[in-house]
């Protein structure tokens, strides 16, 4: 027998290995548990399948576990051990990386979906929640009480998730800082103990575990900090096309200045509808929770510096205001994401504007493709709080500009053509920006990143952390669980 059918042979058995253990562990799942195991063909598969807001993670695992308690988690996970069955955690669903929150047939996913109960604490300061509540909800929960959350600006992403990707980066980032949200956090490790991670009960997990993703543990719920914020003015606007110069200037200008005014927020995202338009659409977000009817800190966004041509300022609440959109895609829609820092610099940001558009006017014919390039205007206190974390930020790491780009397209069969051209553009960005001295940064944001972006996520936070993260995981899950039965996303141990 030749040496390459000896190799056949032997992948041929490891198959056939892995799916008997699959199904085994599927069947001793549906066996304990029949309410809560859903297999192909039923419409509960179907749903928790394809929760996500991509098509890029529908993967179809073999069999969909839905825990309503840690004591399911618990038993799920003992099960995955026992017949080293991979599997894969998915919580909110807004992570685009494909198999970072699922699996295909050759795994088991675990979906959060059942774990949403919130309760605010007797004072307001702080709100337990599962590990499958989204913001939107959670915003309109904590509008009964008058105050609200550190959490994203838009958007159904779960809230588990945002912490773990790094914190998250929202409106009151700016005030707050971007990665001090969680109080604590409630989760089984890999031996199948239900531990609390927090700033006095195992500490250096509590670190770990914001910006460490899915390297530690299954988190299923956590304490908040709430914030005394029971209103802001909060706009949806544009400023229409043929702004470029101006829009980055202001940009610039808030990155530089913003802290100064730190109840004020804004996020650009600029926008390319190809079927629609041939002009690039300037857009953003703007928000101001201080006193009265004036937006104080955004005077670089409204006239007479840069007039606003549709939406408008007004008070409302955020939870108000983050349930009036519909985040879901139009169905089969394929995303990514990708993540790109300079400084904060206009000649930076026109360089990542021009040649992100200049490179992707190609793909103007492709079925369902729209992008949105953000800019995100980061002041020293976005990185400042807290300090000593585990992603290396701090104030010296600002001002700086992040970029946010957000494809989306119709068919899988472009999936090659839009990536191809995204990493072509993006070497290019990169290559200009390290030209001019401008950039890039090294910090990485876990949540925001793309699947090509991984091996360079972690060295990012810095060698001396990157270490200490390793030895957490080391502590933690000694035997590599969640390093070889959950492949995907970023991995601490092969960083």
């Amino acid at each position: 027998m030749s040496l390459q059918a000896s190799f056949m042979g032997l992948a041929a058995l490891l198959t056939v290995v892995s799916s008997a253990a699959v199904n085994d562990g599927c069947n001793a799942l549906a066996s304990s548990h029949p309410d809560k195991t859903f297999f192909p063909g039923s419409e509960r598969y179907k749903f928790e399948n394809e929760f996500s807001w991509t098509s890029t993670t529908y993967l179809g695992p073999s069999c969909i576990f839905a825990p309503q308690g840690a004591e399911d988690v618990q038993f799920a996970l003992q099960t995955f051990r026992e017949h080293q069955v991979q599997f894969g955690i998915r919580c909110g669903g807004a992570m685009p990386i494909d198999n970072a929150a699922n699996i295909g047939p050759e795994g088991i996913m675990m979906a959060m979906t059942n774990l949403t109960s919130m309760a605010i604490s007797d004072d307001t300061e702080t709100v337990t929640i599962g590990a499958g509540i989204t913001w939107p909800p959670l915003y309109a929960y904590l509008d009964e009480f008058g105050v609200t959350a550190n959490g994203i600006r838009s958007g159904n992403g779960g809230v588990v998730g945002a912490i773990l990707g790094g914190g998250p980066f929202g409106f009151m980032a700016y005030e707050y800082g971007m990665s001090n949200a969680a109080r604590s956090l409630e989760c089984v490790l890999a031996d199948g103990t239900l531990v609390t991670a927090s700033a006095k009960e195992h500490p250096d997990l509590f670190w770990a575990l914001v910006g460490g993703g899915n390297n530690y543990c299954i988190v299923t719920k956590a304490v908040l900090n709430t914030i005394p914020i029971s209103s802001a003015l909060i706009g949806t606007v544009s400023w229409g096309s043929n702004v470029t110069d101006q829009y980055i200037k202001s940009v610039e200008q808030f990155a530089l200045h913003g802290a100064e005014h730190p109840k004020a927020s804004f996020e650009g995202q600029t926008r390319w509808v190809p079927s629609r338009s041939p002009d690039i659409s300037f857009d953003g977000y703007l928000w101001y929770s201080g006193e009265g009817d004036v937006p104080i800190g955004l005077e670089n966004f409204t006239a007479p510096i840069l007039p606003i041509t549709r939406g408008n300022i007004s008070r409302t609440t955020i939870g108000q205001w983050s349930n009036e959109f519909n985040y879901a895609p139009p169905l089969g829609t394929r995303a990514i994401f990708h993540w790109l820092t300079s400084n904060a610099n206009a000649t930076a940001a026109r360089i990542a504007f021009d040649t992100y558009y200049e490179s992707i006017a190609s793909l103007a014919d492709v079925e369902g493709f729209s992008t949105a390039f953000s800019m995100l205007p980061i002041t020293p206190i976005v990185t400042g709080a807290p300090r000593g974390n585990a992603m290396s930020l701090g104030e010296d790491d600002s001002p700086a500009i992040w970029y946010v780009e957000s494809p989306l397209w119709s068919n899988p069969e472009d999936d090659e053509r839009v990536l191809r051209v995204h990493s072509e553009a993006n070497e290019k960005i990169r290559a200009k920006l390290s030209a001019a001295g401008l950039g890039p940064l090294p910090f990485m944001y876990l949540s925001d990143i793309q699947k090509s972006q991984i091996p360079e996520t972690f060295p990012a936070y810095g060698a001396r952390n990157l270490r200490k993260m390793k030895a957490v995981r080391d502590k933690y899950d000694p035997d590599r669980v969640f390093t070889e039965l959950v492949p995907g996303g970023a991995k601490i141990a092969l960083a």
